[in-house]
């Protein structure tokens, strides 16, 4: 159920010039998308194809049984359009050759923005090492439909991939950087955790620096849907604790007052909670978890709304409401943080 959710969600598309996204689609129904040989082989054309169309740069690939996985660069913001180019081609190839109808892949692909400058290394790695962690062969350099065999000198680049860029991080001459790549991708089997757990809102994958950048000038202040996993938070980038620490800091009281149970004479608290659901993507669960339960989730959703209703009367809240918020978006305080 969560692997369909995740597919089916409606994905953020942050498009720009020489923007790096790490892409991955999934069988309809975890269905393979592959067959046999001519699948793979016809995908891996459509790749090519692509490349010339879109002129995106191929980093890397990894073809399983029922999805895969992209690494590449658009010099152009067409992302997209080469991904609807990609999957809908393929699509109309396999449906044809295999006599069926309907949606080959599960929802929209996923396409997370990367900092290549600080994760190009690692999702490369993270990539390869997946017919491994699928226990299909024990050598990635073995696998047919990926890219490591390319990046391990065993067989020729084809034009649309570069491997070069990263194979010059590993060395000087071109036997050395393949020697020196392949053992930094052994040495990632006994590592237990993912670079892609440190993906900021479903949709970025960088440093701090990074990712303030991004949303500063894509996402802040734009129109993004709800629908967008995390929408909030990459509209406003904001979390429990920093709303918690600039409430707490203009009423000058502590998260023990915070956490009180009566609300009605705890003006802090009913701020913190409007606040928190206006500028955050948090359960109610979460929200009342973060105030150590003391007020329950069911009662959070009756708060805010009577906070709203209030709110249109109450001149004095309103004036605390603005001040705290002009607070929590001055761009002189440092509050955006990639983890919660």
């Amino acid at each position: 159920m969560a692997g369909r959710n995740f597919f089916m969600a409606r994905p953020l598309r942050i498009e720009y010039e020489n923007a790096c996204y790490h892409i991955t689609a999934r069988g309809n129904e975890r269905k393979n998308i592959y067959t046999d040989r001519k699948d793979y082989e016809k995908f891996l054309h459509y790749i090519g194809l692509v490349h010339k169309r879109y002129r995106i740069i191929v980093y890397s690939y990894v073809l399983m049984d029922n999805h895969y996985h992209l690494l590449i660069e658009t010099p152009e913001p067409n992302l997209s359009r080469m991904m609807r180019d990609l999957n809908g081609h393929y699509t109309i190839y396999f449906n044809k050759r295999h006599k069926r109808y309907g949606h080959l892949f599960q929802g929209r692909y996923k396409a997370i923005l990367v900092d290549i400058d600080n994760y190009l290394l690692e999702l490369s790695r993270y990539i390869h090492l997946n017919p491994v962690r699928a226990g299909i062969l024990p050598k990635p350099e073995d696998y047919r439909y990926s890219s490591m065999p390319y990046y391990a000198g065993k067989k020729t680049s084809p034009e649309w991939l570069n491997v070069k860029i990263v194979l010059e991080q590993f060395g000087n001459t071109l036997q050395e950087q393949q020697a020196a790549y392949k053992g930094f991708v052994y040495a990632g089997v006994s590592v237990s955790t993912s670079p892609l757990e440190d993906t900021y809102a479903n949709s970025i994958l960088g440093s701090e620096g990074f990712i303030e950048k991004i949303t500063s000038k894509f996402l802040r202040e734009k129109d993004i849907s709800d629908q967008v996993p995390e929408s909030k938070k990459l509209r406003y980038g904001k979390n429990l604790e920093e709303i918690a620490m600039v409430v707490m800091n203009y009423y000058d009281i502590d998260k023990r007052t915070l956490n009180k149970r009566k609300v009605k004479s705890n003006k802090g608290k009913k701020v913190f909670v409007y606040l928190a659901r206006k500028y955050t993507d948090n359960k109610l669960s979460s929200i009342s978890g973060f105030l150590d339960n003391s007020v329950t989730p069911t009662a959070i959703s009756k708060l805010v709304s009577r906070t709203e209703v209030e709110l249109v009367k109450n001149r004095d809240m309103r004036k605390d409401i603005e001040k705290i918020e002009k607070l929590l978006f001055d761009k002189g305080i440092n509050i955006y943080h990639v983890k919660t």
